[in-house]
């Protein structure tokens, strides 16, 4: 199984459509041609002057409020409950078992997701998802890796993180968020 290469994302905060970086909270960065090229069209994003300051002051703010160790994600999680299946996979791509589980996502991110589930995900195991709902073609399902997955506070019930494995995935929900920041 290939693990997605991180070096074809762009940039969460780039509106393609406005051509101005979203990063910022106040005021406007409206990027030079060569600065979206270089930094907000790849995964070169990380190395951009704007992304530094505003990842460093975001987490000068999380220590100042406490929040530090709760939000310590690159990319931010929008809150959203979407019906889906999980099908548990082996190292051959062939599916474990005869039925999907049922799961129910907590929020998404450009390059995962955070979901409740009935069965235990191994961690680092693969699994094939499917979204119930509506959502585009391309993320209607896929591949993900188990990060972790731990019981909920109802004994019948488990958290999992999971990453996505495809860059096609990864950068059509990096495109459903943006619309939604």
């Amino acid at each position: 199984m290939k693990i997605h290469d991180t070096h074809s994302i762009a940039c969460l905060f780039w509106s393609p459509i406005e051509r101005i970086c979203k990063m910022q909270e106040t005021g406007l960065y409206i990027p030079l041609d060569d600065h979206i090229e270089i930094y907000c069209k790849s995964a070169e994003h990380i190395l951009c002057q704007q992304y530094k300051l505003s990842v460093n002051v975001k987490k000068e703010s999380q220590k100042e409020t406490g929040t530090e160790a709760i939000n310590r994600r690159m990319h931010p999680r929008i809150k959203g409950n979407y019906n889906l299946t999980l099908l548990r996979l082996n190292e051959s791509g062939n599916a474990i078992g005869d039925h999907p589980s049922l799961a129910n996502t907590l929020d998404l991110s450009s390059e995962g997701m955070r979901v409740t589930t009935r069965e235990l995900l191994m961690h680092n195991s693969i699994i094939q998802f499917h979204f119930k709902s509506s959502f585009p073609s391309p993320l209607k399902s896929g591949l993900a890796q188990v990060k972790w997955c731990k019981p909920t506070g109802n004994s019948m019930q488990y958290m999992a993180g999971v990453a996505f494995q495809s860059n096609q995935t990864i950068q059509a929900m990096s495109e459903c968020l943006s619309a939604r920041i």
